[in-house]
């Protein structure tokens, strides 16, 4: 279990890392709009690695226990941004629209690769 979850985190890490250069690049071509939106989606890689420490420490060393853990908050955390970009589409407000995808698309970035490691 620690192998995967090691793995799990360097996933989120190099992940990071290239939406941290992503946001870089958009700053230098005067794309500030857009770099916003990354912005948000990198707060997702934390957001992440608290969703992953949380249900491990609770299940001490139980590998059932953590999948079941970490799948009840990858749910309900993301429920909330759905939630922010049904609201964001009624309002027809482009800019959180771009920000809730982008936090959206992290995070089942994220589930996905649990999925796959668990």
């Amino acid at each position: 279990m620690e192998n995967k979850i090691k793995e799990l985190k360097e996933f989120m890490a190099n992940e990071k890392q290239k939406t941290q250069l992503q946001i870089d690049n958009l700053i230098a071509d005067d794309r500030e709009d857009e770099a916003r939106t990354y912005r948000a989606a990198l707060n997702i890689y934390d957001v992440f690695t608290s969703l992953i420490d949380v249900p491990y420490k609770q299940a001490a060393g139980d590998e059932r226990g953590f999948i079941d853990g970490f799948k009840k908050l990858s749910v309900n955390v993301p429920a909330l941004w759905r939630n922010s970009l049904s609201k964001a589409k009624e309002h027809n407000d482009a800019e959180k629209i771009m920000i809730e995808e982008a936090k959206l698309k992290v995070a089942d970035s994220i589930i996905e690769k649990f999925d796959e490691l668990f």
